[in-house]
């Protein structure tokens, strides 16, 4: 009988929830726990405390998650003392009155946002996964990244996210009176992102206008990534049709123009050149010029020609019905040259 080896199913390790810290302690322990609120004794307490006297925070262990339980708010105090004097007393009442102020801020989050309540306490985003300021720190776009109420130790409130602004003038609009500032201003666009509290991504906010008056909308990321496809489509086709700032040479010309170019066998006296065109989108154009001149001047009176036949107004109706507009004069033909309407 050969030796067989047996395995054992490894249990996949369970994902931490959006509010948990990630704390690799808590974790160890069979634990998610939340961001800490915490009271510590005044810097004046004689000694000072190294922990926290209290600290409540959102609990819940990996049995009581696999039975599908909800969180729970965990208290727990230091075994430690502080003496006080009358000026510590007044810090601690204040560091207390804060204590209580963020107790309130986590239980409103605990209630409505984290256990779900009521509907109307998350504005825009009725089935939210978490508030934003108990699971991470500012993010590095964040402006105001570093202020007292923008990092985890800060009083619990809706706070957003908010990046810098970006402002670019619109040359095409017309400048507007600014009255308070007596003076022309531009119409401008500006664009920022911002994380807005319950939100689950950041949402891009555009704003069109100027100091006297704007219109705002607010784009999510799928909306602004279709956004971005659009304008790319566009620019694309814009700037394959743009005229460029060097005007095209006579080949790319006669190439656009899908334009014949014939010379005439004979030297007629006065002949410069002569262009037929028919008028319907994507005709043949014929242009004939006279036989033995420069190269220089047979690109010079190709571009002239092709430009006059595109141009002309005065339309022609051929033995069989088809319309062409016609530019010079035909190589021995008496009479004056046609030329087109430039109006």
């Amino acid at each position: 009988m050969s030796p067989t080896t047996s395995l054992r199913p490894v249990p996949a390790a369970p994902s931490c929830p959006s509010w948990c810290s990630g704390e690799s302690a808590a974790e160890a322990t069979g634990s998610h726990l939340g961001i800490p609120v915490r009271l510590y004794a005044p810097l004046s307490a004689d000694p000072v405390a190294d922990a926290p006297l209290v600290t409540v925070r959102l609990g819940l262990g990996h049995a009581e998650e696999a039975r599908g339980e909800s969180p729970r708010l965990w208290l727990s105090a230091a075994d430690c003392t502080a003496e006080l004097d009358s000026e510590a007393l007044g810090a601690l009442i204040e560091g207390v009155e804060r204590f209580a102020l963020q107790l309130r801020g986590l239980r409103h989050r605990f209630e409505n946002v984290i256990c779900g309540g009521l509907l109307e306490t998350v504005d825009h985003y009725p089935s939210p996964s978490h508030p934003l300021e108990l699971v991470v720190p500012c993010p590095p776009w964040c402006q105001f990244r570093g202020e007292d109420e923008h990092n985890l130790t800060g009083l619990l409130r809706d706070y957003f996210h908010g990046s810098t602004e970006r402002v670019m003038d619109l040359a095409l609009q017309p400048l507007t009176w600014n009255k308070r500032e007596r003076a022309l201003e531009p119409e401008t666009l500006e664009l920022c992102m911002e994380h807005m509290p319950y939100a689950p991504l950041p949402q891009l906010d555009l704003t069109v206008g100027n100091s006297e008056r704007g219109h705002h909308v607010a784009l999510t990321f799928a909306e602004a990534g279709e956004l971005r496809t659009h304008l790319n489509d566009l620019l694309a086709l814009g700037q394959e049709y743009a005229p460029s700032d060097a005007p095209p040479t006579c080949q790319e010309l006669v190439e656009y123009c899908g334009a014949r170019i014939l010379e005439h066998p004979f030297d007629a006296p006065g002949f410069y050149g002569h262009g037929v065109g028919s008028t319907r989108q994507g005709g043949p154009v014929w242009v004939t010029l006279p036989w033995r001149i420069t190269p220089l001047d047979r690109e010079d009176r190709i571009t002239h020609l092709l430009a006059d036949v595109h141009e002309a107004r005065d339309e022609l109706v051929a033995g069989d019905g088809g319309e062409f507009v016609q530019v010079g004069r035909p190589p021995g033909a008496p009479g004056p040259l046609i030329v087109a309407d430039a109006a």
